[in-house]
């Protein structure tokens, strides 16, 4: 396992590929800070940009896991702000679509103490491996990365107000074949 280095952006991935790696990888992580009244959640939201997903408008979502439904947020973003948010990369322009992992740290450190923001890195990680994990067994490619903290913010404003991204990972058609 590896992650991807070069996705093949004339490649689309199925709707059906992406909302199942997106249902599968957030489905909750047992921790026992993460309870309210006996009930499992999260402190992690997931936004994403779909470049090239098949059946899905090119736009900036919410990926609403309660509802288990895509929320559009902004129609036609460009491949361009895909890659930019994410350092500049253009491995993440190519990406068919790219994640962003974010939690409201005001609220988690509020709610849990000093131990928030260890708790929002660790369901973050797992929720990034869990991405990788369902990415391979659809046989497509993801990597991980850093990121432009306050600009991903901005850019999915205003529903993402007062979140700090933890990671952003990138899904598609690897552009080679791996030996």
């Amino acid at each position: 396992r590896g992650s991807t280095r070069r996705f093949d952006n004339h490649s689309s991935i199925p709707l059906s590929t992406l909302y199942s790696i997106l249902d599968s990888s957030t489905r909750g992580v047992p921790m026992d800070v993460c309870t309210n009244e006996g009930v499992r959640s999260s402190v992690i939201d997931t936004y994403f940009i779909a470049n090239n997903v098949a059946g899905l408008e090119p736009g900036a979502y919410f990926f609403n896991r309660n509802l288990k439904a895509f929320d559009l947020l902004k129609r036609n973003a460009s491949r361009q702000i895909s890659g930019y948010l994410c350092l500049g990369q253009s491995l993440f322009s190519d990406a068919s679509a790219v994640m962003f992992l974010m939690a409201d740290l005001h609220k988690v450190l509020d709610d849990l103490g000093n131990r928030g923001y260890r708790v929002a890195q660790l369901e973050a990680g797992i929720i990034a491996g869990k991405i990788y994990l369902s990415s391979y067994a659809h046989s497509i490619g993801a990597s991980g990365t850093t990121f432009f903290d306050d600009a991903v913010t901005e850019f999915f404003a205003p529903h993402a107000a007062n979140k700090s991204t933890m990671i952003a990972m990138g899904v598609g058609v690897p552009g080679y074949k791996a030996r």
